[in-house]
């Protein structure tokens, strides 16, 4: 005789109120076994197995579901799940599919806008972004409407529904990198990132029993990492690892999302390349945890290819957070962030969960490499008149906000030979843009749209750029790099938190203090100085240039060993 299904439903309902998934799932299975075609333990199953980042079996789950009753609400779960394995067409077909069963179905356009967005159809992205928000008030999708928006510099559409955005700080919906990229304010982005984190934390974390007394015979140092491809994180810090003390440290990497030339690279250098493709965070957490790490160091944080189910398990004696997300996470699992004094003075910490642990320089590891032009390549290659003064700014559209483009806008008034040269990050930002410059009497032909084309050969044509400036709220942090391994000056402001002072802290470390502004009076003078003055320019191009200047920038092995320092002192306390 079988178990009435309202019992089963009892049993699951209270394992779930308890935060009890696995016993939960067993029960949704066991009634299975009684009920195989009810579409709804279907769906709590594959939405339990979505919560544990078990996307294949939530995939499994719903499609039975589907097959059982085509539901909008299946139809979107399905979308969901395409989006989080990067299947975008796969999840627009899934979101249309909902919006046909119901037209005024809010969350299927709003997984519609995510996907369209993520493939750079940002003109349908608005559109339905706009439509999800107007349908339902949803602050969640005003929030991806705005970040659309400012992808594509709309200020004008931005500050229409800046006011919306401001009264839901705190509630928990606004991810904290939104928020630092449109205000400095470190009080303002800790509210918010400390909301999101309570917002998202699973309220009960999977925890691991951590021996700190088993001691090793070495430090075993572990990286987790999505982002072992062509990423900025990558090429930022894929010297740092071959170049530890294998003497005192073991290292292990935890990789997702790498590609595979990557993989092969690394895992040279290091102890154990892991990968975590595919594996569930439950299984995760019992693979890192079982080899004893003494430090794992995030570099994903929050940013979107995080795992941060792993990370709040804590399955090392000692959790840090470092280069992937400039600012507090939010979350009071991680122990440290790794930093320096410039990007975070000690007077920020009270807007900070994780404890600062300062490196003595500049907290930004490099790949150690000058960038030299090889090919002598002219600026007429890439449309730049060959007599003109390059100005160059290389960051994604979402860091320029309006005041920083006028500021440009007022340079090139200034400097009668000068052309700004800019990343062509996506065609709707370039319209408006282009249509800015015209507002402000700049000719469209003084703006030069650059393509993304493969690293190697845009560092080749960096070299041809005679200042880079920097945006103001988001610095260049890669792009910085980049600039300064090219021996081009870059200007930036200095601004209030971490993500508006990493340019300050690299400028810093080779002492160009004299490019780092206050205001942007100061950032504009500047700039038209050097490009002005070609003795000035001359003279600080020569210092980038100047191995003896630029060592402490370049010396790898002595930043991996002040690394080294710092994390061996953390287990010392």
């Amino acid at each position: 005789m079988k178990k009435p299904l309202e019992d089963y439903i009892d049993n699951i309902k209270n394992f779930l109120r308890n935060g009890d998934f696995s016993n939960a799932l067993n029960i949704i299975n066991d009634a299975l076994t009684d009920y195989p075609s009810n579409p709804k333990l279907y769906i709590n199953g594959g939405n339990i197995y979505k919560i544990n980042g078990d996307l294949e079996n939530a995939e499994i789950y719903f499609k039975k579901a589907l097959m059982l009753n085509k539901s909008k609400e299946v139809l979107n779960n399905l979308s969901v799940i395409e989006l989080e394995k990067y299947n975008y067409q796969q999840s627009i077909d899934y979101a249309m599919d909902a919006i046909k069963l119901d037209p005024s179905y809010s969350d299927a356009y709003y997984n519609l806008a995510l996907s369209l967005e993520r493939i750079g159809d940002y003109r349908q992205a608005i559109n339905y972004a706009d439509k999800s928000y107007k349908l339902s008030k949803n602050i969640k999708y005003l929030i991806l409407l705005y970040r659309v928006l400012q992808n594509t510099c709309d200020w004008e559409g931005m500050n229409s529904i800046l006011s919306d955005l401001d009264a839901n700080i705190g509630s928990g919906i606004e991810h904290p990198f939104l928020n630092i990229s449109r205000t400095d304010d470190e009080a303002i982005n800790f509210i918010v990132a400390k909301s999101w984190a309570e917002n998202n934390i699973l309220k009960t974390p999977m925890k691991v029993d951590i021996n700190n007394n088993e001691k090793n015979n070495k430090i075993r140092l572990g990286y987790i990492c999505g982002e072992l491809r062509n990423h900025p994180t990558y090429h930022l810090i894929k010297n740092l690892f071959k170049n530890h003390n294998k003497e005192d440290f073991e290292i292990y990497i935890f990789s997702y999302n790498h590609e595979n030339d990557i993989k092969n690279e690394i895992q040279k250098d290091v102890d154990q390349f892991i990968s975590i493709d595919g594996t569930s965070d439950k299984d995760a957490i019992e693979l890192i945890s079982k080899l004893n790490i003494d430090i794992l160091i995030d570099l994903s944080i929050i940013i979107t290819n995080n795992r941060q189910k792993i990370m709040s398990s804590r399955p090392a004696k000692k959790v840090i957070s470092y280069l992937g997300y400039p600012g507090t996470s939010g979350y009071d699992f991680y122990d440290y962030i790794i930093t320096d004094k410039i990007v975070t003075p000690e007077n920020i910490q009270p807007y900070y969960l994780e404890k600062f642990l300062y490196l003595p320089n500049t907290y930004q590891v490099n790949n150690g490499i000058k960038n030299i032009s090889m090919k002598g390549n002219l600026k007429s290659d890439y449309g730049l008149p060959n007599e003109s003064v390059v100005l160059s700014c290389f960051n994604q559209s979402f860091k320029i906000d309006k005041i920083i483009f006028e500021s440009w806008m007022n340079i090139l008034k200034n400097l009668s030979s000068a052309y700004l040269w800019i990343l062509e990050d996506n065609e709707v930002a370039k319209e408006n843009l282009t249509e800015c410059a015209k507002l402000h009497g700049i000719s469209s032909d003084r703006l030069i749209f650059a393509p993304r084309i493969d690293r190697d050969r845009h560092l080749e044509r960096l070299t041809l750029v005679d200042v880079a400036l920097d945006t103001r709220i988001y610095n260049g942090h890669t792009t910085t790099t980049d600039a300064l391994q090219s021996s081009v000056p870059v200007v930036t402001i200095m601004g209030k938190h971490f993500a508006s002072r990493v340019s300050s802290s690299l400028l810093s470390l080779i002492g160009l203090d004299e490019l780092i502004a206050h205001n942007t009076q100061e950032y504009e003078e500047k700039i038209i100085k050097l490009c002005s003055e070609k003795t000035y320019l001359k003279k600080i191009k020569e210092k980038l240039s100047n191995d003896v200047c630029m060592k402490k920038f370049y010396d790898i092995k002595e930043f991996t060993y002040e690394f080294e320092l710092c994390l061996k002192g953390i287990l010392k306390n």
